[in-house]
């Protein structure tokens, strides 16, 4: 299998992302993610001024996330040498990335899915230790390749685990809010019984 820095080339982009026939997202989708993630923040009473996405790629949450907090501080985190080039976003792996601050919402949209088990693990500690509040998540997991996934354009090259491998593991440090936004367990946002997914 190559490294990820040269899996993830430009003709991974363009395949996934920029051609309209075999692309598995657009800019659209993208927009009404980060306005969830903004309404699920303010509603929870979460102040996001700084953010990680880990695994940017292409960018494409970066403009809506920007609408959706004012003044916000946003680091994109990238293994992709072609993406870093291109973008200027910062290269390392999600693994080995220190940053001593912190940030309010870290974001991991479909990229531990790349990672090996022992990796994947060690990724979800390393969300914990990053972020002060909020976490989107979001993994292609077993059942979605399964029941969900559109697999004539999902990439099919992953480590497809269950979903209760990663809630075993992300239980140890956040909250499930629902829609993937999770916060840490040291914050209890003021939900109703019925708002609340898992604990």
């Amino acid at each position: 299998m190559k490294l990820a820095t040269e899996r993830f080339d430009a003709a991974f982009f363009q395949r996934y992302y920029a051609n309209p026939a075999t692309r598995v997202a657009n800019r659209e989708d993208q927009a009404r993610l980060a306005a969830l993630m903004g309404g699920i923040a303010r509603y929870c009473g979460f102040e996001v001024r700084r953010l990680l996405d880990a695994g940017c790629g292409v960018g494409w949450l970066r403009t809506p996330l920007k609408r959706q907090f004012r003044g916000l501080e946003y680091v994109g985190l990238e293994v992709s040498d072609y993406l870093c080039r291109k973008h200027g976003w910062v290269q390392g792996s999600l693994t080995t990335f220190v940053d001593a601050r912190g940030f309010d919402l870290v974001v991991c949209h479909d990229v531990l899915q790349y990672l090996p088990d022992r990796e994947a693990a060690r990724a979800i500690g390393a969300l914990a230790r990053l972020s002060r509040g909020l976490l989107y998540f979001s993994v292609l997991t077993a059942e979605d390749w399964k029941h969900t996934a559109d697999t004539s354009r999902t990439d099919p090259g992953v480590h497809l685990r269950t979903t209760d491998w990663y809630q075993r593991r992300l239980r140890r440090h956040f909250r499930h809010l629902g829609f993937g936004m999770f916060a840490r367990r040291s914050h209890t946002p003021l939900l109703w019984a019925l708002e609340k997914i898992w604990q």
